[in-house]
């Protein structure tokens, strides 16, 4: 069997509803309206009848038969008025059905909805027989002692007709399946609009939902209704905008580690190829000295090359052992405060000493100096690597500049320039410039690659670039 949709089963729901609601209060309407009408006649019966009696106690006799009369007419009631013997009826109601004897209704209030007797033809007329009550088949009767002004006694007895309750009855029930009917028709169309109106916000997240299925990045639920259905719509597009923010995380992430891994990789190459070429040299040239081959006959010459090119081999293995353990030293950063003024007095002891010999000018101005808080150990590292290339990479009888400007350090050097095509690239590993790929007068290619590794694991902006005079390194930091 085939499941019926939101609308429907809500539009069959309400429609069945709505006619079990018409059926109960047309049939309550119908059985309750003769009580209604009743409760209705007795009130009004006895507020009349209250006002009669009070109005034929504060009048003397002469003047009773005349209130009677009046309100009589005016309320369209029966009233047997008996004052000092004397018996006077007066109609309001026309067409009575019948007569009772009036010392027979000693009751104060009376309902008989089936009075059924029958009119006797040889029944004496009303004109001589003021004691009979002229009395209608359904009728309500109200009955009271009364003594006037003039101190006469007497009784009062009033008439109230019930006899449109039955009429208005039976149209009512001629009428029923008139207004069931119209009822049914009107709900009909109340209920689609309702239910419309209810479902319509549902099938727009429902739809919503389908595309959001698919990921579809504008998908989004549109709903302004004010109420909870909106709220549902809005948590919707909440979850909706956490999901593709965490989707997009997730993208850059493995961006990233694709990056890492290929970075890792082409490191790995890199330093395979690097480690391969004086171990090479150092294979040859001890093979050729075993075998005492042409010039390689002079130990004494080649054994002290084959240990620096060990030496230079092991220094190139360390500083690719301190470049993988970059990671774990940015897993386990120990932040502390540090003085960059003292940091620097206790690296740059040594260069000092290379400078020197070189015939280079170090000129350090510690003024407007930072404190901030770091690892201590990693930017120990990174300036030591800065300040030896810049060491390295002066010219004699020229200048090495430290200072501090604003909340930056800058480490200048005098030299040739390095050209923009090169700078694109200085900072990968065993990347060394065409022009300087000596490896007596160049480095190994780690020095900046480690620097740039270090800086952006303490999140520490820097520049490095050209000036009029040769190259300049600044590195930006938060003093405390």
């Amino acid at each position: 069997m085939k499941k019926l949709k939101l609308f429907q089963k809500t539009y069959l729901f309400t429609m069945v509803l709505m006619a079990i609601i018409i059926l109960i209060s047309h049939t309550l309407l119908y059985m309750l309206l003769p009580t209604f009408y009743i409760s209705k006649k007795q009130h009004d019966l006895e507020t009349i009848s209250t006002e009669l009696v009070q109005q034929l106690e504060v009048n003397n006799k002469s003047k009773s038969n005349k209130i009677a009369e009046n309100f009589a007419d005016k309320h369209n009631i029966n009233i047997l008025l008996n004052i000092g013997g004397e018996k006077r009826v007066y109609e309001g109601i026309k067409q009575c059905d019948i007569y009772i004897d009036s010392d027979l209704l000693d009751e104060d209030l009376l309902i008989d909805n089936k009075v059924t007797v029958e009119k006797d033809k040889n029944m004496p007329s009303l004109n001589n027989n003021e004691g009979f009550f002229k009395f209608k088949d359904s009728s309500l009767l109200y009955s009271k002692d009364i003594t006037t002004a003039d101190d006469e006694s007497g009784s009062i007895k009033v008439a109230m007709d019930l006899q449109y309750i039955q009429e208005a009855r039976s149209v009512v029930f001629m009428l029923l399946p008139y207004s069931i009917g119209i009822s049914l028709i009107i709900s009909l169309f109340a209920s689609y609009l309702y239910v419309k109106r209810i479902t319509k916000p549902i099938q727009q997240i429902c739809d919503a939902t389908k595309e959001m299925k698919v990921l579809k990045e504008d998908a989004r639920c549109n709903i302004n209704t004010g109420d909870e259905i909106e709220e549902l719509a809005t948590n919707i597009n909440s979850l909706y905008k956490t999901l593709w923010d965490t989707i997009d995380s997730l993208k850059q992430e493995i961006e990233n580690v694709s990056k890492s891994e290929k970075s890792k990789v082409d490191f790995l190459r890199s330093a395979s190829h690097e480690l391969k070429t004086p171990l090479m040299s150092i294979h040859i040239m001890l093979e050729n000295m075993m075998y005492n081959v042409g010039k390689y006959k002079n130990h004494d010459v080649y054994l002290p090359k084959c240990k620096d090119a060990v030496v230079n081999l092991s220094n190139m293995v360390q500083e690719i052992l301190d470049t993988s353990r970059l990671n774990t030293w940015d897993n386990n950063k120990e932040y502390e405060v540090v003085d960059l003024k003292c940091l620097i007095e206790n690296i740059i002891e040594p260069y000092k000493i290379i400078a020197k010999s070189k015939r280079i000018n170090m000129n350090i101005d510690y003024s407007n100096s930072l404190t901030i808080k770091t690892d201590k150990a990693l930017l120990n590292k990174a300036l030591s690597n800065i300040i030896s290339n810049a060491v390295n990479y002066t010219d004699k009888d020229k200048n090495i500049d430290i200072y501090f400007r604003e909340n930056s350090l800058i480490i200048e050097n005098e030299c040739e320039p390095i050209p923009q095509k090169h700078l694109e690239y200085i900072f990968d590993a065993f990347y060394r410039a065409e022009f300087d790929r000596n490896k007596n007068t160049g480095g190994n290619g780690l020095g900046l690659y480690i620097v740039k590794q270090i800086l952006k694991s303490l999140n520490v902006p820097y520049s490095f670039e050209g000036t009029e005079t040769g190259m300049e390194f600044s590195m930006s930091f938060e003093e405390i």
